[in-house]
Protein backbone atom coordinates (compact mmCIF):
# COMPACT_ATOMS: atom_id res chain seq x y z
CA UNK A 1 0.00 0.00 0.00
CA UNK A 2 1.78 3.16 -1.04
CA UNK A 3 0.43 7.13 0.03
CA UNK A 4 1.10 10.13 -1.62
CA UNK A 5 1.86 12.96 1.11
CA UNK A 6 1.90 16.71 -0.34
CA UNK A 7 2.91 19.63 1.56
CA UNK A 8 1.17 22.50 -0.01
CA UNK A 9 2.56 25.47 -1.53
CA UNK A 10 6.26 26.32 -1.59
CA UNK A 11 8.03 28.58 1.22
CA UNK A 12 7.58 31.59 -0.88
CA UNK A 13 4.38 31.08 -1.83
CA UNK A 14 3.17 34.55 -2.33
CA UNK A 15 -0.06 35.59 0.19
CA UNK A 16 0.32 32.04 1.66
CA UNK A 17 0.82 33.32 5.45
CA UNK A 18 -0.71 34.20 8.58
CA UNK A 19 -1.66 38.21 9.59
CA UNK A 20 1.09 39.81 11.72
CA UNK A 21 0.68 37.95 14.94
CA UNK A 22 -0.07 39.38 18.40
CA UNK A 23 2.80 37.34 20.30
CA UNK A 24 6.02 35.12 19.81
CA UNK A 25 5.57 31.79 18.28
CA UNK A 26 7.55 28.73 19.63
CA UNK A 27 6.72 25.81 17.63
CA UNK A 28 8.07 23.00 20.03
CA UNK A 29 8.70 25.02 23.34
CA UNK A 30 11.88 24.67 23.19
CA UNK A 31 12.79 28.31 24.78
CA UNK A 32 13.53 29.65 20.93
CA UNK A 33 11.63 32.09 19.24
CA UNK A 34 10.66 30.64 15.48
CA UNK A 35 8.71 33.83 14.73
CA UNK A 36 8.53 36.94 15.93
CA UNK A 37 5.56 39.36 17.36
CA UNK A 38 4.61 41.01 14.06
CA UNK A 39 5.59 38.55 12.01
CA UNK A 40 4.00 35.72 10.07
CA UNK A 41 4.10 31.77 9.61
CA UNK A 42 4.04 30.51 6.68
CA UNK A 43 1.80 28.21 5.79
CA UNK A 44 4.44 25.56 3.91
CA UNK A 45 5.91 25.86 7.54
CA UNK A 46 3.03 23.90 8.86
CA UNK A 47 2.13 21.94 5.66
CA UNK A 48 5.78 20.67 6.01
CA UNK A 49 5.74 19.86 10.15
CA UNK A 50 2.53 18.11 9.61
CA UNK A 51 3.62 16.19 6.55
CA UNK A 52 6.81 14.93 7.65
CA UNK A 53 5.15 13.55 11.10
CA UNK A 54 2.59 12.25 8.95
CA UNK A 55 5.30 9.88 6.46
CA UNK A 56 6.99 8.70 10.09
CA UNK A 57 3.60 7.87 11.50
CA UNK A 58 2.43 5.31 8.21
CA UNK A 59 6.13 4.23 7.73
CA UNK A 60 5.46 3.24 11.43
CA UNK A 61 2.70 1.08 9.90
CA UNK A 62 3.69 -0.57 7.14
CA UNK A 63 2.94 1.92 4.61
CA UNK A 64 5.32 2.90 1.51
CA UNK A 65 5.28 7.01 0.88
CA UNK A 66 5.72 9.27 -1.70
CA UNK A 67 6.14 13.15 -0.74
CA UNK A 68 5.31 16.31 -3.02
CA UNK A 69 6.24 19.43 -2.23
CA UNK A 70 9.04 18.71 0.38
CA UNK A 71 11.92 16.97 0.20
CA UNK A 72 13.09 16.77 3.93
CA UNK A 73 12.33 18.69 7.36
CA UNK A 74 13.72 22.14 6.59
CA UNK A 75 10.41 23.90 4.81
CA UNK A 76 12.15 27.15 4.32
CA UNK A 77 13.92 25.77 0.83
CA UNK A 78 11.04 24.06 -0.84
CA UNK A 79 9.87 25.88 -4.30
CA UNK A 80 6.18 26.06 -5.15
CA UNK A 81 6.26 22.80 -7.36
CA UNK A 82 3.47 22.90 -10.36
CA UNK A 83 0.82 20.85 -9.39
CA UNK A 84 0.71 19.24 -12.82
CA UNK A 85 4.42 17.68 -11.70
CA UNK A 86 3.12 16.89 -8.69
CA UNK A 87 0.75 14.92 -9.98
CA UNK A 88 2.57 13.16 -12.24
CA UNK A 89 5.53 12.62 -9.46
CA UNK A 90 2.55 10.59 -7.76
CA UNK A 91 0.80 8.92 -10.72
CA UNK A 92 4.03 7.60 -12.08
CA UNK A 93 4.78 6.28 -8.39
CA UNK A 94 1.20 4.13 -8.58
CA UNK A 95 -0.06 5.78 -5.20
CA UNK A 96 -3.12 3.74 -3.89
CA UNK A 97 -3.98 6.97 -1.68
CA UNK A 98 -3.00 11.04 -1.96
CA UNK A 99 -3.58 12.71 1.03
CA UNK A 100 -2.67 16.87 0.67
CA UNK A 101 -1.94 18.74 4.28
CA UNK A 102 -3.08 22.65 4.19
CA UNK A 103 -3.99 25.22 6.43
CA UNK A 104 -7.28 27.39 5.55
CA UNK A 105 -7.40 30.85 5.11
CA UNK A 106 -10.47 34.07 4.85
CA UNK A 107 -10.62 37.08 3.66
CA UNK A 108 -7.77 38.80 2.39
CA UNK A 109 -5.32 37.89 4.45
CA UNK A 110 -4.24 41.38 5.69
CA UNK A 111 -6.22 40.93 9.59
CA UNK A 112 -7.60 37.62 11.43
CA UNK A 113 -11.20 37.09 10.81
CA UNK A 114 -13.52 34.85 12.33
CA UNK A 115 -14.08 31.66 10.36
CA UNK A 116 -12.45 28.92 12.03
CA UNK A 117 -12.01 25.09 12.01
CA UNK A 118 -10.87 21.65 10.07
CA UNK A 119 -12.51 20.41 6.96
CA UNK A 120 -11.44 17.85 4.06
CA UNK A 121 -11.93 18.90 0.17
CA UNK A 122 -12.41 15.97 -2.73
CA UNK A 123 -12.89 16.35 -6.43
CA UNK A 124 -16.14 17.40 -7.30
CA UNK A 125 -16.38 14.98 -10.15
CA UNK A 126 -13.47 12.71 -10.07
CA UNK A 127 -13.44 11.45 -6.63
CA UNK A 128 -13.48 7.51 -7.02
CA UNK A 129 -13.52 6.02 -3.19
CA UNK A 130 -12.60 9.38 -1.64
CA UNK A 131 -15.99 10.21 -0.24
CA UNK A 132 -15.58 7.34 2.23
CA UNK A 133 -11.97 8.10 2.31
CA UNK A 134 -12.52 11.62 3.85
CA UNK A 135 -15.58 10.68 6.09
CA UNK A 136 -13.03 7.83 7.85
CA UNK A 137 -10.19 10.27 8.19
CA UNK A 138 -12.12 13.05 9.44
CA UNK A 139 -13.55 11.21 11.99
CA UNK A 140 -10.63 10.79 13.95
CA UNK A 141 -9.72 14.68 13.04
CA UNK A 142 -12.58 15.58 14.83
CA UNK A 143 -11.52 13.42 18.06
CA UNK A 144 -8.62 15.78 18.94
CA UNK A 145 -8.10 19.43 19.53
CA UNK A 146 -11.65 20.56 19.91
CA UNK A 147 -12.63 22.66 16.00
CA UNK A 148 -15.29 23.50 14.33
CA UNK A 149 -15.95 20.72 12.28
CA UNK A 150 -16.33 22.21 8.52
CA UNK A 151 -17.12 18.63 6.59
CA UNK A 152 -16.34 17.25 3.71
CA UNK A 153 -16.63 19.67 0.65
CA UNK A 154 -16.51 18.43 -3.20
CA UNK A 155 -14.57 21.25 -5.25
CA UNK A 156 -12.43 20.84 -8.39
CA UNK A 157 -9.05 21.33 -7.00
CA UNK A 158 -5.73 19.84 -8.41
CA UNK A 159 -4.54 17.45 -5.58
CA UNK A 160 -8.07 15.56 -5.37
CA UNK A 161 -8.06 14.72 -8.81
CA UNK A 162 -8.21 11.02 -8.71
CA UNK A 163 -7.71 11.03 -12.81
CA UNK A 164 -4.95 12.81 -12.56
CA UNK A 165 -3.54 11.14 -9.63
CA UNK A 166 -4.37 7.94 -10.62
CA UNK A 167 -5.27 6.99 -7.20
CA UNK A 168 -8.27 5.19 -5.26
CA UNK A 169 -9.02 8.69 -3.52
CA UNK A 170 -7.83 11.46 -2.84
CA UNK A 171 -7.82 14.29 0.17
CA UNK A 172 -6.84 17.86 0.80
CA UNK A 173 -6.88 18.26 4.45
CA UNK A 174 -7.66 22.07 5.86
CA UNK A 175 -6.19 21.57 9.20
CA UNK A 176 -7.21 25.26 11.10
CA UNK A 177 -7.46 28.32 9.74
CA UNK A 178 -4.29 30.36 9.64
CA UNK A 179 -6.05 33.88 9.68
CA UNK A 180 -8.44 32.92 12.87
CA UNK A 181 -6.39 34.43 15.35
CA UNK A 182 -6.42 31.84 17.90
CA UNK A 183 -6.10 28.63 15.40
CA UNK A 184 -3.28 30.65 14.12
CA UNK A 185 -1.28 30.94 17.56
CA UNK A 186 -2.40 27.70 18.94
CA UNK A 187 -2.71 25.15 16.27
CA UNK A 188 -0.77 26.45 12.89
CA UNK A 189 2.15 27.64 15.55
CA UNK A 190 2.18 24.40 17.51
CA UNK A 191 4.16 21.64 16.99
CA UNK A 192 2.30 19.82 18.93
CA UNK A 193 -0.79 19.93 16.87
CA UNK A 194 1.57 19.36 13.89
CA UNK A 195 2.20 15.74 15.43
CA UNK A 196 -1.81 15.04 16.70
CA UNK A 197 -2.78 16.11 13.10
CA UNK A 198 -0.31 13.82 11.35
CA UNK A 199 -1.43 10.70 13.87
CA UNK A 200 -5.21 11.35 13.31
CA UNK A 201 -5.31 10.70 9.83
CA UNK A 202 -2.60 7.87 9.85
CA UNK A 203 -5.37 6.47 12.32
CA UNK A 204 -7.86 7.36 9.48
CA UNK A 205 -5.71 5.91 6.69
CA UNK A 206 -4.70 2.36 8.44
CA UNK A 207 -8.82 1.81 9.38
CA UNK A 208 -9.76 2.47 5.88
CA UNK A 209 -7.31 0.74 4.40
CA UNK A 210 -7.42 -2.17 7.20
CA UNK A 211 -4.43 -1.56 8.33
CA UNK A 212 -3.41 -1.84 12.21
CA UNK A 213 -2.58 1.37 13.68
CA UNK A 214 1.16 1.07 15.17
CA UNK A 215 1.26 3.39 18.34
CA UNK A 216 4.27 4.88 18.81
CA UNK A 217 5.98 4.31 22.28
CA UNK A 218 7.96 7.12 23.98
CA UNK A 219 7.84 7.07 28.04
CA UNK A 220 7.70 10.10 29.90
CA UNK A 221 10.60 10.75 31.56
CA UNK A 222 9.62 13.90 34.20
CA UNK A 223 5.97 14.30 36.19
CA UNK A 224 3.05 13.98 33.87
CA UNK A 225 0.55 17.32 34.76
CA UNK A 226 -2.37 18.87 32.32
CA UNK A 227 0.70 21.16 31.17
CA UNK A 228 2.55 18.31 29.64
CA UNK A 229 3.18 17.64 26.30
CA UNK A 230 0.34 15.98 24.32
CA UNK A 231 2.19 12.38 23.46
CA UNK A 232 2.99 12.30 27.59
CA UNK A 233 -0.88 12.29 28.38
CA UNK A 234 -1.75 10.41 25.48
CA UNK A 235 0.87 7.79 26.72
CA UNK A 236 -0.40 8.40 30.24
CA UNK A 237 -4.39 7.57 29.04
CA UNK A 238 -3.32 4.45 27.09
CA UNK A 239 -1.17 2.78 30.10
CA UNK A 240 -4.76 3.57 32.55
CA UNK A 241 -6.79 2.07 29.94
CA UNK A 242 -5.05 -0.76 29.39
CA UNK A 243 -4.65 -1.54 33.49
CA UNK A 244 -7.62 -0.56 34.40
CA UNK A 245 -9.81 -2.20 31.64
CA UNK A 246 -13.19 -4.14 33.08
CA UNK A 247 -15.48 -3.73 35.63
CA UNK A 248 -16.95 -0.29 35.47
CA UNK A 249 -14.41 1.54 34.12
CA UNK A 250 -15.24 3.75 31.16
CA UNK A 251 -12.17 4.01 28.67
CA UNK A 252 -10.26 7.35 28.77
CA UNK A 253 -10.29 9.49 25.45
CA UNK A 254 -7.23 9.24 24.25
CA UNK A 255 -6.74 13.06 23.21
CA UNK A 256 -3.59 14.03 24.97
CA UNK A 257 -5.73 16.21 27.34
CA UNK A 258 -5.43 15.84 30.87
CA UNK A 259 -8.85 16.87 32.31
CA UNK A 260 -10.95 15.31 35.14
CA UNK A 261 -11.72 11.99 33.96
CA UNK A 262 -7.82 11.17 33.90
CA UNK A 263 -7.35 12.72 37.55
CA UNK A 264 -9.66 10.30 38.66
CA UNK A 265 -8.51 7.33 36.64
CA UNK A 266 -4.97 8.10 38.26
CA UNK A 267 -6.89 8.11 42.10
CA UNK A 268 -8.19 4.91 41.19
CA UNK A 269 -5.18 2.94 40.13
CA UNK A 270 -3.01 4.64 43.03
CA UNK A 271 -6.30 3.56 44.87
CA UNK A 272 -5.82 -0.69 42.94
CA UNK A 273 -1.64 0.21 44.28
CA UNK A 274 -2.26 0.99 47.92
CA UNK A 275 -1.16 4.53 47.67
CA UNK A 276 -2.15 7.81 48.66
CA UNK A 277 -3.97 6.25 51.75
CA UNK A 278 -4.07 9.67 53.29
CA UNK A 279 -5.34 11.30 49.89
CA UNK A 280 -3.43 13.91 50.42
CA UNK A 281 -2.57 13.79 46.50
CA UNK A 282 -5.35 15.31 43.93
CA UNK A 283 -4.38 13.27 41.09
CA UNK A 284 -3.66 16.42 38.83
CA UNK A 285 -0.18 15.12 38.19
CA UNK A 286 1.32 11.31 37.81
CA UNK A 287 4.86 11.35 38.84
CA UNK A 288 7.93 9.26 38.24
CA UNK A 289 6.57 6.61 40.74
CA UNK A 290 3.24 6.29 38.52
CA UNK A 291 5.27 6.33 35.50
CA UNK A 292 7.57 3.11 36.06
CA UNK A 293 4.83 1.37 37.71
CA UNK A 294 2.34 1.63 34.44
CA UNK A 295 5.92 1.37 32.44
Amino acid sequence: MKIAVDAGHGSETPGKRTPPLPVNIDFNKDGKIDVKKGGSIREHTANTGVANYLIKELKRCGFDTVQTGFDDENPYNDNDTPLVERQGVIKNAKCDYSVCIHFNASGDGSAFTAPEGLGIYIHDKYNNESEKFAQTVLKYLVKGTVQVNRGITKQALAMCNCNSLGVKGAILTELAFMTNQREAVELMGSEDYWKESAREICMGICEYTGKNYVEEIIVPTKTITKSSSKDDIRWLQNKLNSVLAGESFIPLAVNGIYDSKVRIAVLIYWEKRGWNKDGAKDGWSAGTGTIDALK
